[in-house]
């Protein structure tokens, strides 16, 4: 009797996870790089949101190790099943993939503070408008759309493969700034503070508008709507803010915005993109701001 019960129980169980949808979302780039949890939490609050209609599912991250390029080849070729990755907004990626048009940090990341040297600091201090912040070069990742942003608005951008070793550079002065946004200062400071020679500006913000999207690869445009059904439905009862709050905003004040400069330029890869998204950024006086 126990063996025909625990046969049943198999094909019970075999059924349930062939009933349930699989999804992935983008796993870390190293075992300390914590930036993709948000991400995932999303997307399950997402899919939570949904399954009256669409059904069960299940969650998995993809391996560890791919940088932000290799990831959007990733979902470019449908590499991982229903695998939604998180990116700015360009023309290019909403042609190339489906896009999910719903600002995920609520347009958040565009608010720039720097990491740096304590000598390059002390240079710091001085700028007032972006022409004397211009004469500092900036640091991005490979890939990352940032670079392009600042390249066209006359900045000098020095790019990296790792991750990581972005802080040491500023630290050693091999680059002058590394800007970070407002909603991912804090967790990133507490886990480099160590670093020798690494410190922060308190001073300056660097503003443009960059939405980030999830893609998905083209064809799954069913999933893709799954999705955005449920971050609409998530940001009307408040839990969407509720999880965007308990992940970003000891970091947001912890900057101390009133108390900056704010400098501004322009995003030019959203002049081609429907700015409905903007209805969901945090600061919508900004959201215009191309």
């Amino acid at each position: 009797m126990k063996i025909v019960l625990s046969i049943i129980c198999y094909f019970l169980l075999i059924n349930s996870l062939s009933a349930q949808t699989v999804f992935t979302t983008r796993g870390p780039e190293t075992a300390n790089d914590h930036r993709y949890e948000y991400q995932h939490r999303l997307i399950e609050l997402a899919l939570q949101k949904t399954v009256d209609e669409y059904g069960p599912y299940r969650l998995l991250q993809s391996r560890m190790g791919a940088n932000t390029k290799r990831a959007m080849v990733e979902v470019e070729q449908g590499y991982y099943k229903n695998y939604f990755v998180a990116n700015a907004v360009t023309p290019e990626r909403t042609q190339k993939m489906v896009a999910i048009p719903f600002p995920i940090d609520l347009g958040i990341l565009g608010y720039r503070v720097f990491f740096a040297s304590t000598q390059t600091l002390a240079r710091l201090k001085s700028v007032k408008n972006l022409d004397q912040l211009k004469e500092f070069s900036m640091v991005q990742g490979i890939g990352w759309n940032d670079t392009e942003i600042l390249k066209k608005s006359g900045f000098n951008v020095v790019e990296a493969s790792n991750y990581h070793g972005m802080f040491q550079m500023v630290a050693n002065n091999r680059a002058d700034l590394f800007p970070r946004g407002i909603n991912e200062f804090l967790n990133e400071w507490e886990a480099n503070k160590k670093i020798k020679n690494l410190a922060y500006d308190e001073n300056l913000i660097l503003y443009y508008p960059f939405p980030k999207f999830f893609y998905t690869t083209k064809g799954n445009e069913k999933q893709a709507d799954r999705i955005m059904k449920g971050l609409v439905a998530a940001y009307k009862d408040g839990s969407l803010q509720g999880l965007w709050q308990s992940q970003y905003q000891a970091s947001i004040d912890k900057v101390n915005m009133m108390e900056r400069r704010i400098l501004s330029v322009r995003n030019p890869d959203l002049a081609e993109i429907d700015p409905s998204y903007a209805q969901y950024f945090y600061f919508a006086s900004q959201a215009g701001t191309h």
